[in-house]
């Protein structure tokens, strides 16, 4: 076990916010989500290490004030709308903690496929590991975090300071993956001992590069994640740069959302392209579903669709890259091998289907072949139905508004965090679950908060978001 310098500093302070000022607890918890790949403290080695990333950590060390608080009122508070999302959410939970029976009843009686495309021979035999027990924990976790999102962001005031947290940190990490961009392009040695502290292999994505072109995962593990954390932050930017509301002022908002699209295109991911296209077709879609799609909503998209084509056209390296990263990607190897864990994830689903082999036991590069693999038919269904309810909910608030309001009356905040789940979600259909991420954990919080809210109040004085030093963190 080795603590890093930001651990060290983290593990100081983070208690004492806790104690004395959870309102900073809080927005730290926030702004920390996009950084995957800082570790607090690194376990293990080698092929098994791993890392307690910062914004488990700091969402630890909140979910411990909100237990105190709550024990010493006697009370559970929950959240106004959302509380079927909430049960449905908890069966799914429920679902992948009984899987974990399938590990101890076929113990050592089935193999578990490789997921090495070179080394296909290197199946394992199954059997209850630290992995499962720390996968399960992972949603645990992850489960009470949306709750207390829920449950926090119930005023529109708090609400509006959450946003600001995530925003400000998603563009603190598109800040530092322009510094990551000129270290790499001019050979300057990339700071990664600041913030890319964890040591597993899979949160060294700062090291990579495509035919040369620098790829960038700035404080994410890797650029994948690193295009959906943004992805996520354009989405719910969207009611300030298409709508009426305002965030950190209307000039200083567009400037940012330029940045966190320029650097979403600069990731180099795949993904992050893929998500660009799910969240326009889920914008349209909407706009047209209420009645308020009109022609000249067309110009901006064509324009920048327009403006790539271009680029595409006349640069040598937007050719190199766009090609690697979706036109030729199916060809590689990291494609085939991705295929290869869903074959064998859907596999081991055919042969126990009501469970699968238990959660955490198989990887698979997919949302649905990994449910049903890892939790079975049960597992898919309550997180399918979970997920139903979340989209209704959102729907029935976006609903509510009258046609007549038009677009900026239609892009409130329900509307944005509807887009961020469904890219999110688009997203994990060809990546994976990303249930080991707090940000994803986030978005289901946001949105059961969302669900309720109309619009956002730009009065961010309430008297009530500045707790004393007695007072649980803010909405709890």
């Amino acid at each position: 076990m080795h603590v890093t310098p930001i651990g060290l500093i983290l593990i100081l302070v983070g208690p004492l916010l806790m104690l004395f000022r959870p309102k900073w607890l809080y927005i730290a918890t926030i702004f920390s989500l996009p950084f995957t790949a800082t570790g607090v403290v690194n376990v293990g080695s080698g092929l098994d290490a791993s890392a307690v990333q910062v914004p488990m950590f700091l969402g630890a060390l909140l979910i411990l004030r909100v237990l105190f608080s709550s024990l010493w009122k006697m009370s559970i508070p929950l959240p106004r709308n959302g509380k079927i999302c909430l049960l449905w959410l908890g069966v799914f939970l429920g679902v992948a903690t009984l899987s974990l029976v399938m590990p101890v009843l076929l113990d050592s009686h089935v193999r578990i496929p490789s997921s090495q495309l070179l080394n296909t021979s290197a199946s394992t035999l199954i059997h209850l590991k630290s992995k499962n027990i720390t996968g399960l924990l992972y949603v645990v976790f992850g489960y009470i975090f949306a709750y207390l999102i829920a449950v926090i962001n119930q005023k529109p005031i708090v609400l509006r300071i959450t946003l600001k947290a995530f925003l400000a940190g998603s563009v603190f990490a598109a800040l530092w993956a322009i510094l990551e961009f000129i270290c790499k392009i001019t050979g300057i040695p990339y700071p990664g001992m600041i913030f890319n502290t964890g040591t597993a292999l899979s949160a060294m994505g700062y090291i990579e590069r495509l035919r040369g072109f620098p790829r960038l995962s700035s404080v994410a593990v890797e650029p994948s994640i690193f295009a959906q954390i943004l992805l996520i932050a354009i989405s719910l930017y969207l009611p300030f740069i298409f709508g009426s509301l305002t965030l950190f002022g209307k000039t200083l908002d567009r400037w940012l959302f330029a940045l966190l699209l320029v650097m979403l295109c600069l990731s180099t991911s795949s993904t992050g392209y893929v998500g660009l296209l799910i969240m326009g077709f889920t914008v349209f879609l909407l706009l047209a579903i209420r009645g308020v799609l009109k022609l000249r909503y067309f110009v901006v998209p064509m324009v920048g669709l327009g403006i790539a084509a271009l680029i595409y056209a006349v640069s040598p390296t937007a050719q190199q890259v766009l090609d690697s990263t979706v036109f030729t990607k199916s060809e590689g190897y990291s494609a085939f091998e991705r295929f290869m864990t869903i074959h064998n994830a859907f596999e081991m689903f055919r042969e126990y289907p009501i469970l699968g082999i238990g959660w955490s036991s198989i990887d698979s590069y997919d949302l649905i072949v990994n449910l049903l693999s890892n939790a079975g038919i049960l597992g898919l269904l309550s997180f399918v139905v979970a997920m139903y309810s979340m989209f209704r909910l959102l729907y029935r608030s976006i609903k509510s508004r009258k046609r007549s309001l038009g677009l900026e009356g239609l892009l409130q905040i329900d509307f944005a965090v509807y887009i961020a789940l469904a890219v999110i979600l688009g997203t994990c259909m060809i990546s994976g679950i990303l249930y080991v991420f707090t940000f994803f954990w986030f978005i289901l919080g946001l949105t059961m908060a969302a669900g309720s809210m109309q619009t956002l109040h730009a009065d961010i004085h309430d008297p009530e978001l500045h707790s004393s030093p007695a007072q649980p963190a803010p909405g709890t």
